[in-house]
């Protein structure tokens, strides 16, 4: 499945534009309508969500599909609002995605020697096959804090930006049901059905291994939705949160010669034969914030 970015940012860039026009209406309101500037404040965010790790299709795997399951996160934040209407912040979070790609057949050919130094022709094929992908970063985000508000105890507010992510986390588990076969074609004689020399038909695999990242990785984040006053310099704050990878994370070699399972040992990540892959996140988040100096 392609990942469209440009969609996903033109509707940020729309949004924006829609809150500073709603901002400069709401300008024009009597006083009692503004707040006192918050300046300077700390924040703590906790989230879940649903979230999907995406490996798209190449020429080595195809017919990938993606299943999202549970994402949470969570950062520690310091912003300064300039006005009623505009603030920046940053801080560091913590980001966890779990995914499944699956796929329903794969099969392969390559040329390789056995422990007697003869060349044959090795033929794998496998079905139902699926991996698990859990991914974790460390972030740092930098984030333009768009707010309306309502009255002195509420606001309308948008925050979107970008994060720096390092991972700290990349762990795969691969299962699938495999058949591989021997070809010498020196012999003209092809080996199947055979355990005790490397040629099971329909073996049970499972693997766990480590997947391949890039050491750092860039999102677009934007969450919306409601805060409210209650204290003089605490806020409580309700959204909505949208992750989504700007650049592919994975720094697997290219795929152009991937096997998914040279022996019976080992099933390889499909994140390695994917042509790209990036990470998407839809959830809410619940925000506690500290206003120093209101």
């Amino acid at each position: 499945m392609k990942i469209k970015i440009s969609n996903g940012l033109q509707i940020l860039t729309a949004a924006m534009l829609i809150f500073l026009l709603h901002a400069e209406a709401f300008s024009q309101v009597s006083d009692s309508l503004k707040v006192k500037k918050p300046g300077l404040f700390v924040g703590l965010s906790l989230g879940a969500g649903q979230s999907q790790i995406v490996n798209s299709a190449s020429a080595s795997v195809s017919g990938l599909n993606s299943i999202g399951k549970n994402s949470l996160m969570g950062n520690l934040e310091v912003g300064y609002y300039f006005s009623d209407y505009l603030g920046l912040s940053s801080g560091i979070g913590y980001s966890y995605f779990t995914g499944q790609t699956s796929l329903n057949a794969y099969q392969s050919k390559f040329n390789t020697t056995d422990s007697e130094n003869e060349t044959y022709e090795r033929r794998v094929s496998g079905t139902k096959i699926t991996e698990d992908q859990k991914i974790g970063f460390l972030s740092i985000p930098i984030l333009l804090n768009l707010r309306i508000p309502f009255n002195k105890k509420m606001g309308m507010f948008l925050q979107t930006g970008v994060d720096l992510d390092v991972p700290v986390q990349k762990t795969y588990h691969s299962s699938g049901t495999f058949t591989y076969k021997g070809y010498y074609p020196a012999y003209n004689v092809l080996l199947e059905n055979l355990p005790a020399y490397g040629f099971p038909t329909n073996a049970a695999i499972s693997t766990d291994g480590s997947l391949q990242l890039k050491p750092f990785c860039l999102d677009a984040t934007a969450s919306a939705g409601f805060d409210f006053q209650v204290q003089r310099r605490v806020k409580l704050a309700f959204a909505a949160c949208y992750i989504r990878s700007l650049t592919n994370i994975s720094a697997f070699p290219a795929p152009d010669s991937f096997q998914l399972s040279s022996d019976i040992s080992q099933i390889n990540s499909l994140m390695g034969g994917s042509s790209q892959a990036a990470v998407q996140s839809l959830g809410l988040k619940i925000t506690l914030r500290y206003f120093l100096g209101k």
